[in-house]
């Protein structure tokens, strides 16, 4: 883990937990931070105990932003700011290597805009 990681890590990690109110920590660990819907959810038909919402994580070469609303609903994609769709990398992760102030807010907004999501669908 570099500095610059754990920095990024601990800037993001009170963003997510502005969401706690009605999301569950699953996982709250150096490095690593997850939240779930904490009830029962259905979706495409398939019945799910709980439903992942979104985590950090510091991995080698990035800290991974694990966006899952955009999994169960690629739509969501659109709504997203340009410039945190470039660190897209596969369908709901996003390799942050470097924050500013324009990243944070993206990231800040794509939580809130996943958190309205989940929120109209009854998934919280």
């Amino acid at each position: 883990m570099t500095q610059d990681f754990k920095e990024i890590f601990k800037t993001l990690k009170p963003v997510f937990q502005k969401h706690t109110s009605k999301l569950v920590v699953k996982k709250d660990s150096p490095g690593y931070y997850e939240l779930w819907t904490g009830k029962p959810v259905e979706l495409a038909g398939r019945k799910f105990d709980e439903l992942f919402f979104a985590s950090i994580a510091i991995k080698k070469n990035f800290v991974g932003f694990y966006y899952f609303p955009i999994y169960t609903n690629p739509e969501i994609k659109k709504d997203l700011p340009p410039g945190l769709l470039k660190l897209l990398s596969g369908k709901s992760c996003f390799h942050v290597k470097k924050l500013d102030d324009n990243l944070l807010k993206d990231i800040e907004s794509a939580l809130e805009f996943g958190y309205r999501f989940y929120s109209k669908k009854g998934f919280i």
